[in-house]
Order: structure tokens, then sequence, then C-alpha cells
């Protein structure tokens, strides 16, 4: 008897809140294993690896400006959405405002940015962005 499991990480490409929202508990699931251990009988699998990386389609992107919307604010700098299950980091030193400015105090959640792509990495699967013409909120 073996055990699988999937981690969050290992889910979907996508921005997701909750393992609720890639699947469903007891709906049959179609994955590929990532490791197996045979002794302690389980199995990692991934749900992720059978989808094509979005950032593919994406990596021409570099050196383009693009609008995406503010998904999430962190300490750092903020998570853009640039199209469907391709996020990208806009992190604070490019918003502007000052060195006490924080992220949330220069953007909102769901606001619509205009950003240029300065970075795909297929390798780390990151996507850095800087802000175009960018103007403190107050």
């Amino acid at each position: 008897m073996c055990t699988g499991f999937v981690r969050v990480p290992d889910l979907t490409w996508g921005w997701i809140e909750h393992p609720s929202q890639a699947v469903e508990a007891g709906r049959r699931i179609t994955a590929e294993v990532i490791t197996a251990e045979t002794r302690s009988g389980q199995i990692a699998l991934s749900l992720k690896a059978l989808q094509e990386d979005p950032l593919i389609r994406f990596a021409d992107q570099a050196g383009l400006v693009r609008t995406g919307t503010v998904v999430r604010i962190l300490p750092f700098g903020v998570l853009v959405r640039l199209a469907p299950d391709v996020v990208g980091l806009l992190h604070l030193s490019e918003l502007g405002g000052g060195p006490s400015a924080t992220p949330g105090r220069l953007v909102a959640e769901g606001e619509p940015i205009t950003v240029k792509v300065t970075e795909v990495d297929l390798e780390r699967h990151r996507v850095r962005l800087c802000a175009v013409g960018r103007a403190a909120r107050n």
C-alpha cells in the first residue's frame, strides 16, 4: 500500500490561494511521479509537470511594456499578473515613493499597472519587472 501526495507548489502553474482551487477531494487525478520512497510507501506527485510551463510562451516578452494587475502586495514589492498563470515581481525600489514608502501606500491589489518586463528566467521560473511612469499615490 502506498500514499501519494501533491505539494501545493506542484498543483498548478497558476496562482492559487488554497489547494481546493486546483483539486477536489475524492476526485481522480492524473499526475507525474516525482519521487517514490519504498520504505515509507509514499509517492510525491505533480499535476503541473503534465502541463506546459506558461513561461515558455512568455519568454519572448523580455524588454516589452505590458499592463497587468496587482495581485499581491508584499513587504518588498508587488506581484503583477501579466497573463494567465504568469506573475512577475515589481520590487519596491522600482515603485518609487522614496525610502520610507511601503508597497501598500503606492499601489492597491486589483489595480492595473504598466510595467516593463526586464527578465524572464525560465530556470528559476521568475519574471522581473520595472515600473513605467509610476507616480506615488497619496
